[in-house]
């Protein structure tokens, strides 16, 4: 049996021991060093330390003779809780995956970042690079590059980021105090200046003061958009002519537009935390929707734009937010004849307050009379005590006029559309008191007329108004569930040629949404008004005067086609005139307001 070669008796047997290479020190090889400094606002004080830091990494480089400084990055005014916007930070890490660098020298883990996962993540990152790269926390005394660095590297980082969040919600607690105490920040602002004292200084929490001639450009700004100038339009012209803004660009856009028509300081207000940063660490602003606490000042100062003109830019601006064309509506009322105190509706509109509509009524309308009935007209018979049968008794088929209203749409039936096959626009009526809506065939410059039927060679289908808010108003007015849909046969009218539809919104049936399973097609059971359970309808001659429209008589006042006029004791939206707008533009022109707006 041969012998095994690896038998101790075996001549050639050898054992070779290979040593580790050795782990790097900050003191056994050569470092090629980068140092990183930042301080995390730009103020005088804080510019100071920055030089230092500067000064003493260089200074600590000269005393190590293996360490080889090779750049010193630096971030002003930055944040450590997040990478972004740290414009110095990014590009030494992108050197050192270039192999530029073997060590990182900054003063502590919470300059590094006060991020929890930053740190950890962008240490192993480096850590993991060939050659690897360390990161030296001086003050920390803490090394990456050895093993047993990163449970304290945790631990650290873990402070660093519970630091940041509690200085946070400090400094949160210290502006809700300043706020509450009236002690208000002013930036600055197109239209106004930081006041200062005597030796020039800013004063400190002081209002702000006019500067007259960037407020020329701040009233033409609210006077051209009343007028009907488009965002896009104002920023053009004022770039044409040269018109400086408040940091001095001489480049308007509608951004810049739309931050000024809604700045509540030009009217003399204060809002406070109107945005706010919801997350500390990516630092993204929210829009203020009552998730911190707020403070309306009024009259803190002197106001540029008037209250009232103000208030109307807002309503324009959230009309215009929400794809609504037009300007300022007009606030009309027919005055006389069948439908005296209907309001013409911009369903448009941004206006969900139903007492505009009662007031607007209310100008014109007089105490209801009594209509007189001469029964014999309508029959040899006394027909009292008789109900008028309601069709949604009698009829399972209706085809006759109707409308569905829903919290934010209108929809007219076939039957309307048909009827008024041949009409190219509508006025939609409102009558609050009555609870009735109308639909009136009109020229297209009436007041607020509305496009009936896009093209006449079209296919006839439901007419679909979208109103959300003229829908709100109407479903407080009566009262409606806004989760439902009400259904309500109308009554079609004609007489010379000239026809109407009017719906009595107390004949409504709701149609409730019923339980579905998952995918099925949303379906609704119509529920009829519990007074009804009493009765077949309304009494006989209750009825004519409910609907005295369709029985008037061949000799009554029609006057269906009479124009609506300004309600009487409404203060009307004043919108400037031509030559007003025109005087502001001119000015501009001659230069004051242009070239010297910036310079506040």
């Amino acid at each position: 049996m041969p012998e095994p070669i690896c038998s101790p008796e075996h001549d050639t047997w050898e054992k070779r021991f290979i040593p580790a290479k050795p782990k790097a020190t900050l003191r056994n090889r050569l470092f090629r060093v980068c140092a990183y400094c930042r301080v995390s606002t730009d103020n005088d004080a804080q510019m100071s330390s920055f030089e230092l830091q500067q000064a003493h990494y260089r200074q600590m480089a000269d005393q190590r003779p293996n360490w080889s400084l090779r750049h010193i990055y630096a971030d002003e005014g930055i944040s450590g809780v997040s990478l972004k916007n740290r414009t110095a930070f990014n590009d030494m890490i992108a050197a050192c995956e270039r192999g530029e660098y073997d060590l990182i020298v900054t003063k502590s883990v919470s300059r590094f970042a006060r991020n929890l996962v930053d740190c950890i993540s962008l240490v192993r990152r480096l850590k993991n690079l060939d050659p690897p790269v360390g990161v030296f926390f001086e003050t920390d005394n803490l090394n990456t590059i050895e093993e047993s660095s990163e449970f304290m590297l945790t631990f650290l980082a873990s402070f660093a980021q519970e630091e940041s969040v509690k200085k946070r919600e400090a400094m949160i607690w210290s502006l809700s105090q300043r706020f509450k105490d009236r002690q208000l920040l002013t930036p600055p602002l197109l239209g106004y200046d930081r006041q200062r004292d005597a030796a020039g200084h800013y004063i400190k929490y002081a209002p702000l003061a006019v500067n007259e001639a960037e407020a020329n450009v701040v009233r033409f700004i609210f006077d051209a958009y009343l007028y009907g100038w488009s965002q896009a339009d104002i920023a053009a012209f004022l770039t044409d002519i040269g018109c400086r803004t408040k940091t001095g660009s001489t480049g308007w856009n509608s951004g810049s537009i739309s931050y000024i028509l809604s700045n509540e300081r030009y009217c003399g207000d204060i809002l406070t935390w109107k945005t706010f940063t919801s997350d500390l660490f990516n630092h993204k602003r929210k829009k203020n929707r009552q998730d911190m606490d707020q403070y309306h000042y009024r009259g803190q100062h002197e106001s540029i734009i008037p209250r009232e003109k103000f208030e109307m830019a807002q309503a324009l601006l959230e009309n215009r937010k929400h794809s609504m064309r037009g300007g300022l509506p007009s606030l009309h009322v027919i005055d006389d004849g069948i439908f005296r105190g209907f309001v013409p509706i911009n369903h448009h509109w941004i206006n969900d307050d139903p007492g505009l509509y009662y007031d607007l009524s209310n100008s014109v309308s007089t105490p209801r009379r009594e209509i007189r009935l001469l029964k014999s007209a309508f029959s040899m018979f006394d027909l009292k005590g008789y109900q008028v049968v309601r069709s949604q008794f009698t009829q399972a088929r209706y085809e006759g006029p109707a409308v569905t209203l829903g919290i934010d749409r209108i929809t007219f039936n076939l039957f309307c559309v048909r009827m008024f096959a041949d009409v190219g626009h509508i006025q939609l009526l409102l009558h609050p008191s009555q609870r009735k809506i109308a639909i009136r065939p009109c020229d297209e410059g009436a007041v607020h007329c509305i496009k009936w039927r896009p093209d006449g060679d079209m296919s006839l289908y439901a007419k679909v108004l979208r109103c959300r808010h003229f829908g709100t108003a109407l479903f407080r007015i009566m009262e409606w569930d806004p989760n439902y849909l009400y259904k309500v046969r109308g009554t079609w009218v004609q007489r010379e040629r000239r026809q109407i539809i009017v719906f009595n919104l107390e004949n409504a049936v709701s149609a409730v949404p019923l339980p579905q399973a998952g995918g099925t097609r949303l379906r609704r059971a119509e529920l009829y008004a519990e007074a009804w359970e009493y009765s077949f309808g309304d009494e006989f001659y209750d009825h004519i005067r409910e609907n005295n429209i369709f029985y008037m008589g061949q000799s009554a006042a029609w006057q269906v086609d009479r124009p609506s006029v300004p309600a009487p004791g409404i203060e009307q939206y004043k919108t400037p005139t031509d030559c007003e707008l025109q005087a502001l533009a001119d000015k501009l022109k001659k230069g004051d307001g242009v070239g010297n707006a910036g310079t506040g």
